[in-house]
């Protein structure tokens, strides 16, 4: 096939399109699989776009070596590489069901958590996301050195159809299929994706190209570090404002997609040939003073705070992209090019999603993204005119002028992360997010994130009275009495799932048994360090791991918990990890229930989210009795409004007495039982 003419053009960017479009289809998917094995932390986000940049970065490395050589015999080597990797995707999928293999192996496994993740990653799909990520940087190459035409504009065709991908998966392919359909469909189309690649490939190998040209003129070492940094600045900023906005801001799921969209749509604009002009450099100048001014919000701000911190995103990635594009080198170095910017993306998202959490004990990521852009800002900002009256002097002037300014910046940012944490007596940061520990001279607190996850009054009269979401009028304050009441002949057994301050330990007396399963190994020290709830129930076990994962291990080894209360109440920051809220979840907390008058306690109190739908659909479809409990604010000091959902197999347990003028109204909202193979995170966002 000659590389020519319209319909060439035409098949080459469909290639491209699809490529990318399968790119990005897949990061949702190996997301959801991803989730019940390491959690809902944006830590999994943050290692999964590591794992998919330093990928991508391999498979334009490939692309440029393979290059080096005649166009015949790199169509022929992508051939059967291609092959051969549909071949193995297409055997997993049969073998396992999956293109994903077993994660069994994580479990127990004394691995740091994002080396496992990226493991995971690239033991399921890191064949085919490599096949993938080759085929931008070399079509592109083939299509310029055998039309003789710049094929930039293909690489704006590719991020676009990466931005359908992510716009189209929660909108469109989540609600609407299951997860095994998921993956069934994406892998019919990664084949249709090879056969076009070798409807290509093929007319290349039989017209027998000649090796491209070379460019007349070497890339200089500076402009290499160049196309680096303008690769890396995005890339750091595009995690951290993530990381920013869903962790810091509005742990919301999903608020992830908008700065990726935002990304990606700067590339698609810088490709095209925009000019960015004086706008660009304003708006960026605009948008990070902004940013810092939003930097400390409220709950009467924080719209502002996040649509400033994805602005700024999007201007800086639109200034560093149209620089990138502005600096491109003849087609025949377009693969040379490709790589460079490759590593500087990966670079950025190794050092905001690996390297920071090292470092820095809380979320500074952006307020150091913001700096830089600042600095950018000022860098690139144009000239007051008046400067230009003071001829010689003018020199001097800006240098004076820039250096004062870079002395502000400077300045704030260190009086911000001084001041940030003053107040708190202990601050964390771990791959499962920060925790920080509160005190005044009345109550000691525990946040994750930006949530309360506990407390305790100082006073030691009324240390063990529980409060916050745990009161005697909550869901699980009144699932306690009950099974005191009811089994005061034995002692009572309790599973919970999250630790937190350890608060459930309260209602611990000394023959019962509690467990709890906790997948942060950092939390117990902090509960029994700042908190004396576990010091009041010594017989608490607590077990490491994921609390779904766990419970169907114990399960399968014959080891059932016999609880009286099975509780969920594991929240990342505010949101509430999918897995343990899904049918085969719920199946599986009663399984380990002591009898049908026992209940498992779901904790659903969310600012964002209404999953009391989905728990009404998940209880019918399992023949569940349901008891809505939901409480503006228990009469204690310092009790918090709280959701809970009790659950039991038995049809009169919610009729004892205890549960009288408990129940809140149910939903009419009606919503499909989500399980491990299907959920629908929008149907349930709920905004103030």
């Amino acid at each position: 096939m000659s590389g020519t003419g319209a319909r060439a053009y035409l098949i080459f960017a469909l290639t491209i399109f699809l490529s990318a479009f399968l790119l990005f289809q897949i990061q949702p998917i190996a997301g959801k699989l991803l989730l019940p094995w390491f959690g809902g932390s944006s830590s999994v986000w943050a290692t999964s776009m590591l794992f998919f940049t330093s990928v991508l970065f391999l498979g334009y490395l490939y692309a440029y070596f393979l290059t080096k050589h005649a166009i015949a015999f790199q169509a022929k080597a992508h051939l059967i590489v291609c092959g051969l990797g549909a071949l193995i995707a297409l055997i997993s999928l049969i073998i396992w069901g999956s293109i994903f293999p077993s994660l069994d192996w994580t479990i127990g496994n004394g691995a740091p958590p994002a080396l496992k993740t990226f493991l995971a990653l690239l033991s399921g799909i890191g064949i085919p996301y490599f096949l993938l990520s080759t085929t931008g940087p070399l079509l592109q190459y083939w299509y310029g050195v055998s039309a003789q035409r710049e094929p930039y504009k293909l690489y704006a065709i590719s991020n676009a159809g990466s931005l359908l991908a992510l716009a189209s998966y929660p909108f469109i392919v989540e609600p609407y299929t299951r997860l095994p359909q998921q993956e069934t469909v994406w892998l019919c189309m990664f084949l249709a994706f090879v056969a076009l690649l070798t409807l290509i490939g093929r007319r290349f190998v039989r017209e027998k190209h000649a090796k491209g040209t070379e460019a007349s003129h070497p890339v200089t070492h500076i402009r290499k570090l160049l196309w680096i940094a303008y690769a890396m600045l995005p890339a750091f900023l595009l995690v951290a404002t993530t990381t920013e906005i869903t962790q810091v801001i509005a742990p919301l799921p999903l608020l992830w997609l908008l700065p990726l969209s935002l990304y990606l749509l700067s590339f698609i604009i810088a490709f095209t040939g925009f000019r960015a002009g004086i706008l660009v450099p304003l708006a960026v100048f605009a948008s990070a003073y902004a940013a810092w001014w939003f930097i400390d919000f409220d709950a009467y701000t924080i719209k502002w705070k996040i649509l400033a911190d994805l602005t700024l995103l999007f201007f800086a990635a639109l200034h560093a992209h149209s620089h990138l594009y502005r600096m491109r080198p003849a087609a025949a170095l377009s693969p040379l090019f490709y790589v460079f910017i490759s590593f500087g993306g990966m670079a950025g998202t190794l050092l905001a999603s690996v390297v920071a959490p090292l470092v820095f004990n809380d979320y500074y990521e952006f307020p150091v993204g913001l700096m830089f852009a600042a600095a950018i800002a000022l860098h690139i900002s144009p000239a007051p005119a008046f400067l230009k009256r003071l001829g010689r002097y003018e020199f001097f002037m800006r240098v004076a002028a820039t250096s004062f300014a870079f002395t502000l910046i400077v300045s704030a940012g260190y009086s911000y992360f001084k001041d940030r944490n003053a107040t708190y007596v202990s601050v964390s940061r771990n791959f499962y997010g920060t925790v920080k520990v509160y005190e005044d001279a009345y109550v000691r607190t525990i946040l994750h994130g930006t949530t309360l996850h506990g407390l305790q009054v100082r006073d030691p009269e009324s240390a063990l009275i529980p409060t916050a979401y745990y009161t005697p009028e909550s869901g699980l304050g009144r699932a306690f009495m009950y099974v005191r009441l009811k089994h005061a002949d034995h002692q009572a057994s309790v599973g919970i799932l999250g630790l937190g301050a350890g608060m459930t330990a309260a209602f611990c007396l000394p023959s019962d048994e509690f467990v709890y399963y906790e997948i942060d190994p950092r939390i117990e020290d902090v509960a029994r360090e700042y908190f004396s709830y576990l010091a009041h129930c010594p017989q608490a076990e607590i077990r490491e791991g994921d609390g779904r994962i766990l419970l169907d291990q114990e399960y399968r080894e014959g080891r059932l918990g016999k609880y009286d209360i099975l509780a969920a109440d594991a929240f990342n920051d505010d949101t509430i990890p999918v897995h343990l809220i899904t049918r085969e979840a719920i199946h599986r907390y009663v399984s380990h229930l002591r009898d049908d008058t026992s209940i498992v306690a779901l904790h659903i109190s969310n600012r964002y989210i209404d999953l009391l739908p989905v728990l009404m659909s998940i209880a019918q479809e399992e023949g569940l009795s349901l008891l809505d409990v939901r409480i503006v604010r228990g009469p204690q000091p310092f009790a918090s409004a709280s959701h809970w959902v009790l659950l039991s197999p038995g049809k009169e347990t919610f009729s004892a007495d205890i549960f009288k003028g408990a129940a809140s109204p149910l939903s009419d909202k009606r919503i499909p039982a989500w399980t491990d193979d299907y959920s629908d995170i929008i149907s349930v966002i709920d905004l103030p």
